[in-house]
């Protein structure tokens, strides 16, 4: 029975880092965005109660929790580790965050058609694989967040240029 138990945890650990891999093979590497540079993008794209906020690779769920508690949006996020998609479950729940979904799925493969605001911490392969993305499916008026990297041949409404490592690239959908 031991055996069974080892052999399961063992698959277990095998899957999660495979998916951790493939996640940093896309462009979607597990990075914290700072906290404070979470706080500013929300600020500087003026978020409002119960827009639809979407985080592409959410990882624990901390930038959702924040757009939540400190902005009233309705957050979704983005997430291919199993590992780190529970941890955003469970730290959005025990931080008693409603209006709130964590999808075990790729990003690009989701429809990002009805996001008010996006807000990215990926790689610039990532972004510019998004951009055609953005340019066919994104409504007018979605705000974009891009922290440390920017969408290529975009040009930015605003650069953040702050103490905290990265600038904050803030983009209108035109």
């Amino acid at each position: 029975m031991l055996s069974i138990l080892l052999l399961l945890l063992i698959i277990s650990l095998v899957v999660i880092a495979m998916m951790s891999i493939y996640s940093f093979y896309i462009g979607a590497p597990i990075l914290f965005s700072p906290k404070k540079a979470t706080m500013k993008s929300l600020q500087i794209c003026q978020a409002k109660p119960n827009e639809k906020f979407y985080d592409l690779g959410a990882g624990t769920g901390r930038t959702m929790l924040i757009a939540y508690k400190k902005f009233g949006l309705n957050t979704y996020g983005f997430e291919l580790s199993p590992a780190l998609a529970f941890m955003a479950k469970y730290n959005l729940w025990i931080n008693g965050v409603k209006n709130s979904t964590i999808y075990l799925k790729n990003f690009y493969n989701a429809n990002l058609s009805d996001a008010d605001i996006i807000f990215c911490f990926l790689t610039p392969k990532a972004m510019l694989r998004l951009k055609n993305k953005f340019e066919k499916e994104l409504k007018t008026g979605t705000r974009i967040i891009s922290y440390a990297f920017n969408i290529p041949d975009w040009t930015p409404e605003k650069i953040i240029i702050n103490s905290y490592p990265g600038k904050i690239y803030y983009y209108l959908k035109k």
